[in-house]
């Protein structure tokens, strides 16, 4: 059913939540999981970075180590998995990509309306956006799981 699940990751304790559910439901399902590490630099020119050589070269180490990360956890798992490092704007990245997989799985804050006004959130565009099915993986304010069955 979900072959190829496409797992965007930015290195936030709510995406390590959304790439631990991807990686729980490809060992179930028998899935390859691919983990999408998008360099941003369009922020990063809009946040005056000075010398974008040097930025991009962060940015890309930083893709490299969380891609690895990331295929560790799924080869503990037994799950199949490659990381694809690409440059643009998240929402865009995610969306042009996911046309390639059956699934896509991200975490997500799940902040209020007046918060995502402000500052937006990719999960919420990139669900507008795209026309496959989508699991998205909630998280507290500082990036835990919130619980599937709360305390009574």
């Amino acid at each position: 059913m979900y072959a190829r699940i496409l797992v965007p990751i930015d290195g936030s304790a709510c995406s390590d939540e959304g790439a631990k559910e991807a990686v729980a439901l490809a060992e179930g399902l028998g899935s390859a999981v691919v983990f999408l590490f998008v360099m941003d630099t369009l922020s990063t020119r809009k946040e005056g970075v000075v010398n974008m050589s040097e930025a991009l070269e962060a940015l890309t180490a930083q893709g490299r180590v969380l891609l690895d990360n990331a295929g560790r956890m799924a080869a503990s798992a037994g799950v199949r998995s490659a990381g694809d490092l690409v440059e643009g704007t998240p929402v865009d990245a995610i969306v042009r990509r996911s046309a390639d997989f059956d699934l896509v799985v991200m975490g997500s804050h799940g902040r209020g309306i007046f918060r995502r006004l402000a500052v937006g959130s990719v999960t919420q565009d990139v669900m507008q956006r795209i026309v496959l099915p989508m699991l998205i993986v909630r998280c507290d304010a500082e990036g835990g799981r919130i619980s599937k069955h709360p305390a009574p």
